[in-house]
């Protein structure tokens, strides 16, 4: 089978895990996380903020609604657990997000909303009941870009899509939340897939892994084959990729597909009839289809430069003071990142709520390299998969060189942290020009 793949970026010697001695932990029984307390945000998506519809002293329980989108660009927001509402406030996130917050005590009795039952046959819904229940569910991409689902799939069928892909990659190094459902639970992965693939009127899936995950691809591959006869209408592919960081960014996957340059500020479904979901958002509306299960809780991959990474299902609003508890030394880390090693947002406050879009906590106990000035070798230039020059960018940005800086096409950053982490100067290009390049477009937006 011919492997695909885009240029440049980098392909780490230790086959993307930092540590050579240490192999991921691939375990067949997930960690599960009760807090004591969530703080689930309004906003934990691309798109307007939503509104509380409970009051502080009021009983919820598992699934029940909490917050109702204002339009139809907003999600849906449930209780994760069951307890009282004891505050609503207006919080502010990692992601620079400012929006009210609801916040529940947790009673620790696992009531679960009365709306939440396994159907009898759900393999008789039809396309308008699935697109109902996928705009219930409060479904965004899980990825990390929390783009409402029903919003893309209705984007995709507007657009006239022919292909839909299941973005199974998750080529940043320790990720392996969406791993664990395609090895656990890869059937379900197909059917979340399928049906969103009726809701788009779409009769070609393809999923994307990338060729180190062997067991995954096994277990991926014997869930078509099991299943393929209820989906004669459509043609179902399992696309192997080369290991190569970062191989999961929407545009990389359409170059690596299609050969082609994805515009900046244009969308797959446009430029060439495809749309892109999460595996682990396509595991999401299964559970919708099956059990009418809202999303309330999500797999955080717990990682590290010192310790054997794991998964771990997590309420959403759990605060990572909460998750870390449980990792002895957590707490005295030189730093801690909302998100993966490359792409995560350091933060300073381990008070801090999952959302749906946070795939990971990375623990880094080592103390950081001394920095020098650049050194001029090139290596962030080989490592920038949209072929930037990161270090002449820094410059540009130290010398206030605004113009300059969009000559060299600054916004086109995608903030992966790939020339940050080849840089043996240890300078935090990424950091900076991702922060030029949000100012950037923010600029030429108004």
């Amino acid at each position: 089978m011919k492997k695909l793949t885009f240029k440049t970026g980098f392909m780490p010697k230790d086959g993307l895990d930092f540590v050579h001695q240490r192999k991921f932990m691939r375990e067949a029984l997930l960690e599960v996380c009760s807090p004591r307390e969530v703080t689930i945000p309004m906003k934990q998506h691309a798109g307007t903020a939503c509104e509380p519809v409970v009051s502080v002293g009021d009983e919820v329980a598992m699934g029940d609604l909490i917050g109702k989108p204002t339009d139809m660009m907003g999600v849906p927001v449930h209780a994760s657990i069951s307890g009282t509402v004891t505050r609503i406030d207006t919080i502010r996130l990692p992601n620079k997000v400012s929006c009210k917050a609801v916040w529940i005590k947790n009673d620790l009795r696992r009531r679960v909303s009365s709306k939440i039952q396994t159907r009898k046959d759900y393999t008789k819904l039809s396309l308008d009941d699935l697109s109902k229940l996928l705009w219930a569910s409060g479904i965004c991409g899980m990825g990390g870009e929390g783009v409402p689902t029903y919003n893309k799939c209705m984007r995709a069928r507007k657009a006239g899509v022919d292909t839909l892909l299941v973005n199974c990659t998750q080529s940043e190094p320790f990720l392996s939340c969406d791993l664990h459902h395609i090895r656990v639970n890869a059937s379900k992965v197909l059917e979340g897939a399928m049906a969103l693939s009726g809701i788009c009127y779409v009769k070609r899936v393809i999923f994307c892994i990338e060729d180190t995950w062997a067991d995954e691809i096994d277990a991926l591959t014997k869930a078509v084959e099991k299943d393929r006869s209820r989906y004669m209408d459509r043609r179902i592919e399992v696309q192997v990729f080369k290991s190569r960081f970062p191989q999961g960014c929407q545009q990389l996957l359409i170059k690596a597909l299609y050969d082609v340059e994805l515009p900046l500020g244009k969308e797959p479904e446009e430029e060439v009839k495809t749309v892109l979901f999460n595996a682990s958002t396509c595991y999401a509306f299964s559970e919708m289809i099956e059990k009418n299960q809202p999303l309330t809780s999500r797999i955080v991959t717990i990682s590290g430069d010192t310790i054997t990474g794991h998964n771990v299902l997590v309420p959403i609003g759990t605060s990572v003071s909460e998750i870390l508890e449980r990792v002895p030394g957590a707490h005295t880390a030189q730093r801690i990142a909302w998100g993966g090693a490359m792409t995560g947002v350091a933060i300073e406050r381990l008070d801090v709520p999952i959302i749906k879009t946070t795939t990971a906590i990375t623990i880094i106990r080592k103390f950081e390299p001394p920095r020098t000035n650049c050194i001029h070798c090139g290596a962030c230039i080989g490592a920038c998969p949209v072929g930037l020059s990161p270090y002449l960018l820094n410059r540009l940005i130290e010398l206030g060189q605004t113009e300059a800086m969009q000559s060299e096409s600054v916004e086109l950053c995608i903030a992966c942290g790939a020339c940050s982490y080849v840089c043996p100067a240890g300078i935090e290009l990424s950091t900076n020009i991702a922060k030029a390049a949000h100012r950037v477009r923010r600029s030429a937006a108004r």
